[in-house]
């Protein structure tokens, strides 16, 4: 839609272009001051023709660059045309005045380029010769309106303040500065061992501890420059000196990139009396955009609640510190042999754990060294990319076991995390293409344990909800 409609004759705020042409031929373009056009805008162009000695049939044309759209004005009784870039005005037979006045509206689209050229020609008929000559070239140029804005550039200053309140328990306060950063954001402690976390003020974020690891997660970040969260922490033993030496880190996108800084200080500073603090309601409109994260977290059958069907646990999971149930291991109804007996007992369904991002453990020896050549073990990916998990186990079973288990015929790769072998295949940049492959696998009849979609940022596994949000794609059932 056009924003505003330019319909200029006075000279003052157009530029005349004057074309001289043999036998007396002279022709003036009028376009807007410097040849500019403002894209969405619309321009009468005036062309003015002194025709000398022309008469009965003639053409003018003028070529003008894509994403430019031309509309008839004032045609002197010529036939119009527009098509593939060319201004066509042409007539059996040309006016007999000196001077012709030919006009149309020129409108610069959002498409139009920055710069370009129009040119064209005049055509007629003189001593029934037809004779045509060249315009010269006129540079135009195209510009927004559209006020630039200053991106300014992403930062986080992140500190951390630690209370004594006694009797084992401490009070932690970690303070995030930051300028330039919208939408998701990230806060990972990584806690003492043993010591169980309570959220005191989430700041709208979604809380949830995994073994040792306490995080925060935003959807989008508070608007404020300077904002803070804090957490109770209760250990059966004296941690002070594991608080002071504690790691943490904030992560958050700067456009597509995923920037991490580390979270400083963590000394206890205070000593206070334990003061019972309620956690602060949080409002569902709140946590429910970011529900997907936390199911995220709760067994590595699952990427999402909303993306994968998975059977629910027998068992129920403890809140902080999740128990790992024992495999079970699956019945193989075709005969196998002797070797293949101790194998099969690793090749099984996941255990029921919680899942978190973390960084991935080196290889172990005996995963370095599959047992087949045929393994398809891929470097380490950049950016985030996709794959679909068909099976894990404790420890590499051989190739032939493997594909004879699940008749499955195709490469796949074998990585550790969380001391498990997990069998991937496929390496996506895009979700819905690993979506679409674990599809396929669960129709193929396979009878594989899952298969479902994993995630990885720059190698690291993390999970779908937080790579979908990293590359902004959209998630697909």
């Amino acid at each position: 839609m056009l924003k505003q409609l330019i319909i200029l004759f006075n000279l003052l705020s157009f530029i005349i272009i004057t074309a001289i042409l043999p036998a007396d031929i002279k022709i003036e373009t009028k376009l807007p001051d410097n040849s500019t056009f403002v894209k969405d805008s619309t321009y009468i162009i005036e062309v003015d023709i002194t025709k000398g000695p022309i008469f009965g049939f003639a053409k003018f044309q003028q070529n003008i660059p894509a994403g430019y759209i031309a509309q008839p004005v004032n045609t002197a009784d010529a036939s119009f045309t527009f098509a593939d870039g060319k201004i066509k005005f042409i007539w059996m037979a040309i006016p007999e005045t000196e001077h012709v006045v030919v006009s149309y509206a020129l409108t610069a689209t959002a498409d139009a380029p920055a710069t370009g050229v129009i040119d064209g020609k005049l055509s007629y008929i003189e001593d029934n010769e037809r004779k045509s000559y060249d315009i010269p070239s006129i540079p135009i140029k195209a510009i927004s309106d559209e006020p630039v804005v200053e991106k300014i550039p992403a930062f986080a200053a992140i500190s951390r303040n630690v209370t004594d309140l006694g009797n084992n328990q401490h009070e932690v306060s970690i303070n995030i500065q930051k300028r330039g950063i919208e939408g998701f954001g990230k806060l990972e402690e990584y806690l003492p061992e043993g010591a169980e976390a309570t959220v005191i003020e989430n700041n709208k974020a979604v809380f949830s501890q995994v073994d040792d690891k306490g995080k925060f997660v935003w959807m989008a970040v508070p608007n404020e420059n300077k904002f803070s969260v804090t957490y109770k922490v209760v250990s059966d033993h004296d941690i002070q000196s594991e608080l002071s030496a504690m790691e943490g880190n904030f992560s958050f996108l700067d456009g597509n990139e995923t920037k991490t800084v580390a979270v400083l200080g963590g000394a206890p500073i205070a000593t206070k009396p334990v003061v019972a603090v309620s956690q602060p309601p949080v409002l569902e409109k709140e946590v429910a955009p970011v529900k997907e994260e936390i199911a995220a977290l709760e067994t590595p059958q699952k990427e999402a609640a909303a993306e994968e069907k998975v059977v629910e646990p027998k068992q129920e999971i403890a809140s902080v510190e999740p128990k790992t149930v024992e495999p079970k291991i699956e019945k193989v109804v075709e005969p196998v042999q002797k070797e293949e007996i101790e194998e099969v007992a690793e090749v099984v369904e996941q255990p029921i754990v919680k899942e978190t991002p973390a960084v991935i453990e080196k290889p172990k020896e005996e995963l370095i060294a599959a047992k087949e050549s045929k393994l398809n073990i891929p470097d380490p990916n950049t950016g985030v990319s996709y794959k679909v998990q068909i099976a894990a186990g404790k420890k590499v079973v051989s190739d032939a076991f493997l594909r004879k288990t699940y008749k499955y015929q195709e490469q796949y790769g074998i990585e550790n995390h969380e001391g498990w072998v997990k069998y991937t295949t496929g390496d996506y940049n895009v979700y819905k293409g690993a979506r679409d492959k674990r599809e396929q696998l669960a129709n193929a009849g396979h009878n594989f344990p899952g298969p479902f979609v994993t995630a990885y940022n720059e190698g690291k596994r993390i999970t779908v909800q937080e790579a979908l949000m990293i590359s902004n794609q959209k998630w697909f059932k």
